[in-house]
């Protein structure tokens, strides 16, 4: 079968993934007209969810002729969703869990940098300031503190175990997890408000879906601890932004990191840039330099079940997420 895998930015070695499968024909593509081009015989195509817009979905749903199967790089697809999906025989899996340890340890850093207001004393550094006394009592420790991880997925769990090793109390928020020896109490998601006040972190890492839009929202918001940190490096969408913004200028959370946002890039007259408290980057949670390796295991361990006539790993049922 032809495989195209579009990679419009990044230049990742496929050397292995070709010498593995060498009977299988693999195009690289970089742009929208040698996608159209090449993916009218092409049964399989490789693609991320980042570049994902109606131009490039109309490339493909308009051209692909004998199109089974889109393998996503990333775990999210609902940019792919919002531009129209896919052909209605096709399947699409993702690579979830790909980045979930490194997006564990950008919560953690995350965490750490709202707590121990690494952002002012940065500010202060530029300042030739010395602050001890100012800043020292007001910083927040993580150890024998509580966290929520709102989605216990691969990231949540990765999460939770180094919130272990920080003697931390880990409580969930989930329709499916279970209690055990890394997550000490599991709520559904009709009483997250209960988790919720009880918490001190909270971490987002639950799938953007209709009924999980603005899941942080001015009700969540008011039944959080004053002192309460939230971290998102899941999906902007889980955020009202206008909610938090308002909470960490009020003072009424004890600030926010976001990995993610609603609009990417960030525009430059967004209020989330100035908002005390808050610190910002530039979705890069899930980056690192081990990840392609993973990411080709991912997809070659695919391509053998989809050759051998084995069931696919990570399939999504994408008709029922399209937005409404």
């Amino acid at each position: 079968m032809k495989i195209v895998l579009h990679l419009p930015s990044g230049r990742p070695d496929i050397a292995p993934l070709q010498k593995r499968f060498p009977e299988h024909p693999m195009v690289v593509t970089r742009d929208l007209a040698a996608l159209a081009r090449e993916i009218v015989d092409a049964e399989m195509l490789v693609a991320s969810n980042r570049p994902y817009l109606p131009d490039m979905a109309h490339a493909i749903n308009d051209n692909q002729k004998k199109l089974k199967w889109i393998q996503f790089t990333t775990s999210g697809i609902d940019k792919a969703l919002r531009s129209g999906g896919f052909p209605d025989h096709v399947i699409v899996t993702n690579s979830a869990g790909l980045g979930a340890p490194i997006l564990a340890e950008h919560a953690f850093h995350l965490f750490m940098a709202v707590g121990r207001r690494i952002r002012d004393t940065e500010t202060d550094q530029r300042s030739h300031l010395w602050r001890r006394d100012d800043i020292g009592p007001t910083v927040t420790a993580m150890t024998f503190k509580t966290l929520c991880i709102i989605g216990m997925g691969a990231t949540g769990q990765e999460t939770a175990k180094r919130a272990k090793a920080f003697d931390m109390k880990v409580i969930g928020v989930s329709r499916a997890y279970a209690p055990d020896h890394l997550v000490d109490e599991v709520f559904p998601r009709e009483r997250a408000k209960e988790a919720l006040a009880q918490s001190d972190f909270i971490l987002l890492s639950m799938p953007a879906v209709a009924e999980t839009k603005h899941f942080i929202n001015d009700d969540t918001i008011g039944a959080m601890k004053k002192s309460a940190i939230i971290v998102n490096v899941a999906r902007g969408d889980l955020i009202d932004e206008d909610a938090l913004i308002r909470a960490c200028r009020e003072g009424r959370i004890g600030g926010a990191a976001l990995d993610v946002t609603q609009t990417e890039p960030l525009p430059a007259d967004s209020a989330l840039w100035d908002t005390p408290n808050l610190i910002l980057t530039p979705h890069i949670a899930g980056t690192g330099s081990n990840n392609a390796r993973r990411l080709f295991d991912i997809i070659g361990e695919n391509i053998e079940n989809y050759v051998a006539g084995r069931p696919l790993t990570r399939v999504l049922d994408w008709k029922t997420m399209m937005p409404e």
